[in-house]
């Protein structure tokens, strides 16, 4: 029995909400929220080790859920941005200090936390299995001053198999071949020796701990900084994608997979502990700063054929693919079809490749090529016009190609990063018994703001996936998107977490990024959708002057997603034209048919107008806004 008084078993922490940042108030409760809850040991055996210093528990319990838009934001621009934002990177910054905030001093600090580190680790074939693993206790060791948590997680798979296949003539055979075998040997060896120990096993777990808590994880990777300081930082990031284990060759598999990681992002509640020792005749505080970053981006809906080809509207979406696909430059037997053939002299064209995409009237797509020629004499080259496909052959391609691509891209490449910090700040007093008690607290939370980062930070190049991936097979295609992907994350994760501010710009509709993510999702809306306003409600929505409805309707635009189509492809009609009247200066005094059967496209938006348009949609969208803010 005087053991069992000496040696307390571990005691589940009694923890004491000190603050929150979610009060109980009217409405609903915040989407993302801080709790701070403390305790102090009385154990003299804990306690004792520290006589200079009091020994005080933190837990930070963080409640993460996508940002979420303020809601006087025009409903156009709403129902654009979706429910809400997933989030990619998340940061708590915890400082610890004497109420007098005086800099310079080294105590209070943080002796110990949990957890410190966490990652996803796949051995063996890669794709195979996965296991993941996340803590689900922590225990304070008796000294007081240790952390241990449980965490444990691996994989290991082992396979062997064989192939083999031999063709003589118009018969092969082949065969294949797995083996299992298990081989168990043993060996045992006796030997006697008198040798008396006791023991006893409660004791020795007794010794081991003093205290433990039970705590919620979400399975992310996470790193922590600057433990015995009296800072600490602690960063989390989605886990990795994974190869699917499944036949990764049918794409609808590996598709639903990139489609899920575009809308899950880090979600959940989220624990983190840590160990404070204040000086005994000083009173401190706490300071912790949650920051959420968020991608916006508009993620592709279901792939469908439903889209019937219009002339005047869609011909830029198929040049887009065909530019993509096959730029110019590229060689003539890398198409897919074969247009050697099909040159009025194939022999004169020693290396044919595609000089420019044109457009016949007939609907046909013509190709120019030019190859150098060894003959008559030096640096002369030849050209010729041939056909190529239909369009309604190539806007089929389109449509899959623009899915594709799509899903396969990264949030990171084209969505817009947006912050948010919430503190708390939080200051103690020690009574004469009970443990710390709360002096003052105080919370605030900033709105939305866009974070400014050139993706030539994060985006190091290498293989992207666009015209290498259309040719590529479905296998190759999940190798891409999944490599690139973790590359990205991985990076701009490191970046954030390193930084000191991520901005403090409120955010603003008319900022020129905001306004292409509306016109990115305006523009994929389908035909029958209700959000898809006809062209009279889709102006007055964007704030569009009667100059801008004349210029639209010359481009055929007849609703809210042609409205878009026309403003996001200016550039790339503008680029075509351009292309024309070389290719015309090029071919002057020439009567061929071919060089004569392209027209520029006339039923366009300037690049000028686009641009006014963009201006005046930001800028029309942001005062309703701000009217919407001072109403309430």
């Amino acid at each position: 029995m005087a053991d069992e008084e000496v040696l307390p078993p571990p005691l589940e922490i009694p923890w004491k909400l000190a603050s929150t940042t979610q009060p109980l108030s009217a409405g609903e409760p915040d989407e993302t929220a801080i709790a701070l809850f403390t305790f102090e040991p009385d154990d003299e055996e804990i306690t004792g080790r520290f006589p200079d210093q009091r020994l005080v528990y933190l837990k930070f319990t963080t409640s993460i859920s996508p940002a979420a838009f303020p809601a006087n934001i025009p409903p156009v621009a709403g129902a654009a941005l979706g429910e809400g934002v997933p989030c990619f990177f998340v940061q708590l910054d915890l400082k610890v200090r004497n109420p007098s905030g005086a800099v310079g001093t080294i105590r209070p600090y943080f002796h110990a936390a949990a957890p410190l580190h966490r990652r996803m680790i796949q051995t063996g074939v890669v794709g195979s299995e996965i296991y993941e693993g996340e803590a689900d206790g922590q225990f304070m060791g008796k000294s007081g001053s240790q952390m241990y948590e449980t965490s444990s997680s691996r994989s290991r798979t082992t396979s062997l198999g064989a192939s083999a296949g031999i063709g003589i003539g118009p018969v092969s055979i082949g065969g294949s071949a797995r083996r299992t075998s298990t081989d168990v040997s043993a060996e045992r060896a006796v030997s006697q020796v008198v040798d008396t120990t006791s023991r006893e096993a409660s004791q020795e777990r007794r010794e081991l701990v003093s205290h433990h808590t039970r705590i919620e994880n979400v399975l992310t990777l996470l790193n922590a900084k600057y433990v015995g300081t009296p800072h600490l930082r602690y960063s989390l990031s989605p886990q990795p994608l994974q190869l699917l284990s499944l036949d990764p060759a049918d794409p609808n598999l590996w598709y639903t997979q990139l489609l899920a990681r575009r809308s899950s992002g880090i979600e959940g509640v989220q624990e983190f502990t840590a160990v404070v020792l204040v000086p005994r005749d000083e009173n401190f505080c706490v300071n912790a700063r949650l920051r959420r970053v968020c991608v916006l981006d508009n993620p592709p809906g279901p792939f469908t054929l439903d889209d019937p080809f219009n002339f005047n509207t869609d011909l830029v979406r198929a040049l887009v693919y065909l530019d993509r696909v096959y730029p110019p430059g590229t060689p003539l037997e890398e198409f897919d079809v074969d247009l050697i053939g099909a040159l009025p002299t194939p022999d004169d064209f020693t290396r044919p490749v595609l000089e420019q995409w044109v457009i016949a009237g007939s609907g046909l797509m013509l190709v120019d090529v030019v190859s150098p020629t060894p003959l008559p004499f030096a640096g002369s080259v030849k050209r010729a016009t041939i056909n190529y496909k239909h369009l309604l052959e190539i806007w089929l391609e389109t449509l899959r190609d623009e899915y594709d691509r799509e899903v396969q891209r990264s949030p990171l490449e084209r969505g817009v990063l947006l912050g948010e910090e919430r503190v708390l700040d939080t200051c103690f007093t020690f009574a004469a018994a009970g443990g710390p008690a709360v002096s003052g607290s105080s919370a605030s939370v900033t709105p939305l703001f866009p974070i400014d980062i050139d993706p030539g930070e994060f985006d190091l190049g290498g293989v992207t996936a666009t015209a290498s991936s259309a040719r590529a097979a479905a296998r190759e295609r999940a190798w891409e998107s999944v490599t690139r992907w973790n590359l990205l994350e991985n990076r701009l994760a490191t970046l954030l977490a390193n930084r000191r501010t991520l901005g403090k710009r409120p955010l603003g509709l008319d900022d020129p990024r905001i306004v292409d993510a509306f016109i990115e999702a305006w523009a994929g809306l389908r035909a029958g959708d209700p959000r898809n306003l006809d062209f009279a409600a889709a102006t007055k929505a964007l704030h569009l002057g009667e100059a801008h409805r004349r210029a639209l309707k010359a481009a055929g635009a007849s609703d809210l997603r042609g409205i878009a189509r026309a403003i996001k492809h200016a550039p790339d009609i503008d680029r075509y034209n351009e292309r024309l009247r070389q290719r015309r200066a090029l071919h002057k005094g020439e009567r061929a048919k071919a060089a004569a059967a392209a027209d520029p496209v006339k039923l366009a938006l300037s690049v000028r107008e686009a641009a006014e348009m963009r201006k005046a949609i930001g800028a029309g969208l942001a005062g309703e806004m701000a009217k919407g803010s001072s109403r309430k």
